[in-house]
C-alpha cells in the first residue's frame, strides 16, 4: 500500500513539472515574438547557465582584437609513380622545417622521389605568392606533409623456363601543406640518463598505481 502511494505521488509531481515547463517555454516565446528587435532568442541553455559565457564572448565584451589567422596554403599531386613507402621517407624528412630549408634538402637528396616533392614544395610557394598574396615566400614552413595510396596494377612478369611471376606498379599521392610564420622549434625529448631523480620518479613512478597490495 506504501510502495502504491508513493508511486502516485512521483507520477503527481512529475506531471506538475511538465506543466511548470511547458508554461515557461510558453511564456519566453510570447516574451521573444514581443520583443522582436532583441537579437538573442528566448531559449534556455543548461550548458551555458553552468558553464557562462566563452573566452571568446568575454574578450569580445572587453574590447580585446582577435588575433590575426595565419595563412594556409594547400597543394597536391596525383598518381605519381612512386610507392607509398618511398615517398613517406622522403616527405616526412622535412615535416617541421622552412621552406627554404625544405627545398634545400630535397635539391640534394640522392633520392628520385626527391624531384618530385621538390617541384611540389615550389609551385606551392609560388601560389603563395601569387594567389593568397603573401609578400615573403621564404616565411613559410611545412606544417604538413603526408603520402596517400594510390592505384595498383598488377601484370605478368615473365621468367625463365617458362614461369611467370606478379609485377605490381604502385602509385601515390602526395600533399603538403605551408604555414605562414617562423618555424616551430624543434621537441627536445630528455633521455632518462639526463633526468634528475625528481624527474625521473615524476615520469616513471616506483609504484602501482590503483594496487590492493599492502606493501
Amino acid at each position: 500500500m506504501a510502495v502504491r502511494t508513493f508511486c502516485t505521488s512521483v507520477e503527481n509531481a512529475l506531471k506538475v513539472l511538465q506543466f511548470q515547463l511547458r508554461s515557461l517555454s510558453l511564456v519566453s516565446g510570447q516574451v521573444s515574438r514581443m520583443h522582436t528587435g532583441s537579437p538573442r532568442t528566448a531559449s534556455f541553455s543548461v550548458t551555458r547557465a553552468v558553464w557562462g559565457k566563452t573566452q571568446a564572448e568575454l574578450e569580445q565584451e572587453k574590447g580585446i582584437p582577435e588575433q590575426p589567422t595565419k595563412e594556409r596554403i594547400y597543394n597536391s599531386r596525383r598518381d605519381i609513380r612512386c610507392g607509398p613507402r618511398k615517398l613517406n621517407l622522403v616527405a616526412r624528412q622535412i615535416r617541421g622545417l622552412g621552406i627554404t630549408e625544405a627545398i634545400k634538402q630535397m635539391e640534394f637528396s640522392p633520392k628520385k622521389a626527391a624531384i618530385t616533392v621538390k617541384e611540389v614544395l615550389e609551385e606551392t610557394q609560388k601560389a603563395a605568392t601569387t594567389s593568397h598574396k603573401l609578400e615573403d615566400k621564404a616565411n613559410l614552413w611545412v606544417a604538413e606533409s603526408f603520402v596517400g595510396k594510390g592505384r595498383y596494377y598488377k601484370k605478368i612478369r615473365m621468367h625463365a623456363r617458362g614461369r611467370f611471376g606478379i609485377e605490381e606498379r604502385k602509385y601515390s599521392h602526395y600533399f603538403v601543406v605551408l604555414q605562414e610564420g617562423p618555424k616551430l622549434g624543434k621537441n627536445k625529448r630528455r633521455r632518462l640518463k639526463h633526468m634528475t631523480e625528481l624527474e625521473e620518479i615524476r615520469r616513471h613512478p616506483r609504484y602501482i598505481k590503483n594496487s590492493l597490495s599492502w606493501w
